[in-house]
């Protein structure tokens, strides 16, 4: 996180300029012959060809993928090489599961901190290919095909081959449990669902509002999307979805009692996105549109609900800033399950919990949770692990811009029951206040 500021010794916030994505497509759609660094090369080039920041300041860039691809060693490098960037640029690759390119972002800002006088920009982003996503080998038949390099007739080797049980040579599909739990997220999400008592109904009524407030956005939000592969518009969002058709799906991961389905959970998508960070030193050449602030990342026991550490970063950025839920204009909450969202609302407007599973005795007032995502989420969107985190800052930045409002609030949960989260400003003070950040 960054360092708390008080008074006068606030330092100086990190210049953010709204970026670009792909259109988000579900998997194995029209960008099923793509791979993340197709996705990443060709937003890329057509950000160059917009010139919203002059490629000869683009001097960094971090990048990020979740899924791991055998043939992609450094995603970041490749983004550079295969782009139109000068290939001198030195680039690195990061990865925080749900919350990667939210780790883009803020590993820029930090390098800013340490090196306010250099003149640049860095290029945050990341990417997703499931349709990319490919079934793995067995241990028994990886080694087999491993000792074909040691000595040995053909017929040895085929006589090793035909040792190995029929039921040993068909390919793992990826698994998407947790490796310390052996639970999916879904699953980990169904055990917080109950014990936050949140009824289906619920859940499908805040999905069809994720859905509902992606379409209202969709011409503020086409404006940072760059067509690719004949598509232009993210695929994903329902424009005529409704509570009776949400209500006839079946849930997915607890068949007999369960309350997540496909139509209140985020979908596979392939898609990749990207925002510019401005070092201080250029802010006079390349203006920001927005400045991220403060952030926070986090870690709760899977036990006490893999995904509530969203509730705990966003409660953290609040009591540092004396700030309560009424002084955020613009508040997103990474989708990855309706419930998920849910679970953590319930969880912030109870004192208790705040205090003894986030420890944080602060009142930063009821969060409503009418209030969230105004522009829809990943429900809506769909969630290329990669890319979502700069979706969602791009998408912050975007809003205060369009709306003239000043304070925006974001965040994630990711694998492994950590999370994320960024507080990003305009500087703008609202009337007849002095602003606290």
């Amino acid at each position: 996180m960054l360092p708390e500021f008080q008074g006068s010794d606030m330092a100086r916030p990190i210049g953010l300029k709204a970026g670009f994505r792909t259109p988000f497509v579900k998997m194995d759609g029209a960008f099923a012959s793509l791979n993340a660094v197709d996705l990443s090369v060709r937003l890329v080039n057509e950000m160059l060809v917009k010139r919203v920041v002059p490629a000869e300041f683009i001097q960094h860039v971090i990048w990020g993928m979740v899924v791991p691809d055998p043939n992609i060693y450094s995603i970041a490098r490749e983004v550079v090489l295969g782009s139109s960037l000068d290939n001198r640029i030195e680039a690195y690759s990061v990865g925080r599961a749900c919350a990667t390119s939210l780790q883009a972002a803020t590993n820029a800002a930090l390098y800013y901190h340490a090196f306010p006088e250099e003149l640049s920009v860095t290029l945050a982003g990341g990417a997703e290919s499931f349709s990319s996503v490919r079934p793995v080998l067995t241990n028994a038949v990886a080694k087999y095909f491993k000792s074909l390099a040691a000595k040995g007739s053909v017929l040895e080797k085929l006589a090793r081959l035909l040792k190995i049980p029929v039921t040993k040579l068909f390919p793992i599909p990826p698994s998407a449990r947790e490796y310390s739990t052996g639970l999916t997220m879904g699953e980990h999400c169904e055990l917080m669902v109950k014990e936050f008592h949140i009824a289906r109904d619920r859940q499908d009524r805040f999905a069809l509002a994720s859905h509902r407030n992606a379409v209202k956005a969709r011409g503020e939000v086409k404006r940072w999307i760059v067509p690719l592969a004949g598509v232009e518009r993210d695929t994903l969002v329902r424009d005529n979805t409704s509570l009776d058709q949400l209500a006839k799906l079946k849930p997915a991961f607890d068949r007999l009692g369960g309350s997540i389905t496909a139509g209140n959970a985020s979908p596979f998508t392939d898609g990749a996105a990207a925002l510019y960070v401005i070092s201080p030193a250029l802010e006079d050449q390349v203006k920001p549109d927005a400045y991220l602030k403060d952030f926070e990342y986090v870690a709760v026991s899977p036990k006490d609900g893999l995904l509530m550490g969203p509730g705990k970063a966003m409660l953290r950025i609040l009591k540092r800033h004396n700030l309560k839920w009424s002084d955020l204009d613009y508040i997103e909450m990474h989708e990855a399950f309706a419930g998920q969202v849910l679970s953590n609302v319930d969880a912030l407007n109870q004192p208790e919990y705040r205090k003894n599973q986030y420890g944080v005795e602060y009142d930063p007032g009821t969060l409503r949770e009418e209030v969230l995502n105004p522009w829809g989420s990943s429900i809506a969107y769909g969630h290329p692990f990669g890319a979502t985190g700069a979706r969602m800052i791009s998408q912050a930045v975007a809003y205060l811009d369009q709306s003239n409002k000043r304070l925006a609030l974001v965040a994630a949960c990711t694998a492994g029951a950590l999370a994320g989260a960024c507080l990003v400003s305009t500087g703008r003070r609202p009337e007849g206040d002095v602003a606290r950040v």
